[in-house]
């Protein structure tokens, strides 16, 4: 496609639309099967598109497109729908009260909070493998994003409240394509209206309430609609490629709430499992002898377990990373450069050991589990859309054998690793002029992320025993 043709189409005001309506009519038929179909996880077309498709499509997308998966999500969009009671077009009717978030919550606190709660439910009951829970998870989030933004301004859901925006955001640091303004100076300079960020009258203001034009400098909160390339007077909107990771460590002013939130991305990616796998059996051992039993989901020794775990493996993180901040500044010897900010901008490094983490687990599911996805989808046509007829049968293969997939999933570690570095090593050279202080700063950082790939190693390895 030439460039004029692209222009042209992300110039339509139907261009988001468009792509979010098919996306809807798939989640529609998610949250019937999943809320009314068969209850065994295996052959639920709810589950199976939910936790093997849309998850992997996911995470593949941080990597090439960033919040792609923002562009066309149907809950974000559902909310924005109610606020503007429109689908694309530009109205001056709306049926939001357009409150302004507030202040002391404008920040990745509550949504990474929230990501936490969200990775509990999946191990502590089991979310993932339950069609009813999936479908009720989807029905929750949905009637939130239309609730929180009917009361406050544009995507205010997506941007503060989604359980997962942080992780999309600090995920899409990653990614190898970005949205930008060409020249800053035509925005400082040049544009008095602003365009981009107010809107005009054809056209919407970004709706993540960001400054594309000017001040944006990350991929954390762009979702890609192209509101502000069609707003823009002056054609300073550019969508391009740039080399991967790149905002780990070129953006200006790392903040330490998203510091906060990687490290716990990181912990839930490769601390946790190791606590989980080493320790919640004896730890539920012990506890059965102070609580009653239950039958799983529902059983008390092993909840408290895992929730006593997870805050162990995420306070632990953020404490080696704290700790080796630490060392990292005294081995630079630099005492111009505080403990926080060293913390604060090589968190934002680590994103990618946890990011290809959660890949070699998909990796996993993909290798071991391949025609699931065609058995379910027999199943549904079976049933449409409610999803309650069993097919006759089953197609389930393994494609290579678990030591081979162990190979392909250490390789896919190690690669996370090497990004990681590569980043370190670029910030060490910005948080010091001298030389030799930077490469003093990244040793101690570049032990610590060799040591959780490891721990990520030896965790998927014990699968194997």
């Amino acid at each position: 496609m030439t460039r004029s043709r692209a222009r042209a189409l992300l110039g339509l005001h139907a261009f988001q639309f468009l792509l979010v309506l098919p996306t809807t009519v798939i989640v529609a038929v998610v949250l019937a099967s999943g809320a009314v179909g068969m209850d065994h996880p295996s052959v639920n077309f709810g589950t199976v598109f939910t936790w093997v498709v849309w998850w992997g499509t996911l995470l593949v997308s941080f990597v090439i497109l960033g919040r792609a998966w923002c562009l066309v999500c149907p809950l974000g969009a559902i909310g924005e729908w109610v606020q503007r009671l429109s689908l694309w077009w530009r109205s001056s009717a709306g049926a939001g009260l357009g409150l302004r978030w507030p202040k002391r919550l404008r920040n990745l606190w509550p949504a990474t909070a929230l990501f936490v709660v969200f990775i509990f439910l999946d191990n502590a009951y089991g979310m993932s493998n339950s069609p009813r829970l999936t479908a009720g998870l989807i029905a929750v989030l949905a009637l939130g994003a239309a609730w929180v933004d009917f009361v406050f301004e544009r995507r205010a859901f997506c941007r503060y409240v989604c359980p997962l925006t942080a992780f999309i955001g600090l995920n899409a640091l990653v990614s190898a394509f970005e949205l930008r303004g060409r020249d800053p100076d035509v925005c400082r300079d040049r544009c008095a209206t602003k365009d981009c960020f107010r809107g005009n009258r054809r056209h919407w203001g970004c709706p993540m309430s960001e400054f594309p034009g000017g001040a944006m400098d990350t991929n954390l909160y762009c979702i890609l609609c192209t509101e502000c390339v069609k707003s823009c007077p002056h054609g300073n909107i550019a969508l391009r490629w740039r080399p991967p990771g790149r905002d780990l460590w070129a953006m200006r002013k790392p903040r330490t709430d998203g510091a906060f939130a990687a490290v716990i991305v990181l912990a839930l990616a490769t601390v946790v499992p190791f606590v989980m796998v080493a320790f919640l059996p004896r730890a539920r051992s012990v506890l059965s002898g102070l609580l009653p039993a239950g039958t799983p989901p529902n059983d008390p020794p092993r909840l408290v377990a895992a929730a006593l775990l997870f805050a162990i493996g995420a306070g632990a993180t953020l404490g080696l990373v704290w700790i080796w901040s630490c060392l990292s500044r005294a081995a630079a010897g630099d005492r111009t450069v505080a403990t926080r900010t060293l913390f604060t901008r090589y968190a934002y490094a680590l994103i990618p050991i946890g990011l290809s983490k959660f890949l070699v687990d998909l990796l996993d599911h993909a290798l071991r589990t391949w025609g699931a996805l065609s058995d379910v989808t027999r199943a549904l046509l079976l049933d449409f859309p409610l999803n309650r007829v069993m097919p006759d049968r089953l197609t389930v293969v393994h494609l290579l054998a678990p030591t081979s997939v162990y190979v392909l999933q250490v390789a896919l570690l190690l690669a996370g690793l090497v990004l990681s570095l590569n980043a370190m090593h670029r910030i060490s050279l910005r948080v010091s002029r001298d030389h030799r202080a930077a490469f003093a700063s990244f040793l101690p950082m570049a032990g610590l992320a060799l040591v959780l790939s490891l721990v990520s190693i030896w965790t998927l390895g014990m699968g194997l025993v």
